[in-house]
């Protein structure tokens, strides 16, 4: 009999210590649910001593990683599209076109921290290259192909809409890009499965036409 209740004892005091465990990983849960805003702020924090988040009026981020170097046509087409109103996503500028482990990790980081609070409908990685003397590269734009997740709608709409502003669409399999970033960005998107990501090239000449810029940003709103 009293090994008996000895067993109920024990039975009896291992179902305390498993409420208690509950209880213990529901605080933990909520503790991580608080810290996890801090910690999106304290990444772009750190990510600005290189680069820096300009907020948008849309649930998406474009990355501009060349657009802090001095004399980036990227840099100054943005910085004139400043105060004209228009809807615009995020923009994280940064000075590291060869897009290191480190530049990656802290934009990842942004990406899941939510900026705005909201979740990210889209990311676009943003570059210019010199293209091909054959090529016309006054109204190209290159969408990568190489790495990407997206949604087939959400392709078909930037595509219609690019041909309504003219812009002539080629397609890329890594000759001016699928770098580190995109692929990273992919993988998230993967994860959360519902976010698209592509690459977006512009020819150097029009990475200098703000106006150009302007309709490309624009136009990004709409994924």
């Amino acid at each position: 009999m009293s090994s008996l209740n000895g067993h109920r004892s024990l039975l009896q005091e291992l179902e305390r210590v498993e409420i208690v465990l509950n209880r213990l990983l529901e605080k933990i849960s909520n503790v991580s649910d608080f810290l996890r805003p801090l910690e999106h702020s304290l990444r772009a924090e750190d990510f600005s001593s290189s680069g820096s988040y300009v907020p948008g009026t849309s649930n998406g981020v474009v990355c501009v990683l060349s657009s802090l170097i001095k004399g980036d046509p990227l840099s100054s087409s943005i910085d004139l599209i400043k105060g004209r109103g228009l809807k615009l996503p995020a923009i994280i500028k940064g000075s590291d076109r060869s897009e290191t482990k480190s530049t990656c990790d802290s934009i990842l980081k942004i990406i899941e921290g939510k900026p705005g609070g909201t979740p990210i409908d889209y990311v676009i990685n943003l570059r210019w290259a010199n293209l091909p003397s054959i090529i016309n590269d006054t109204n190209v734009v290159v969408i990568g192909n190489r790495y990407n997740y997206r949604k087939k709608e959400a392709l078909k709409k930037l595509h219609i809409r690019f041909k309504e502003l003219d812009f002539q669409i080629l397609e890329d399999v890594g000759q001016f890009g699928g770098g580190p970033l995109t692929y990273r960005l992919t993988g998230l998107a993967r994860k959360q499965g519902n976010m698209t990501v592509l690459e977006v090239t512009l020819s150097h000449r029009m990475a200098e036409n703000h106006d150009r810029v302007a309709e490309i940003l624009e136009s990004l709103t709409i994924l």
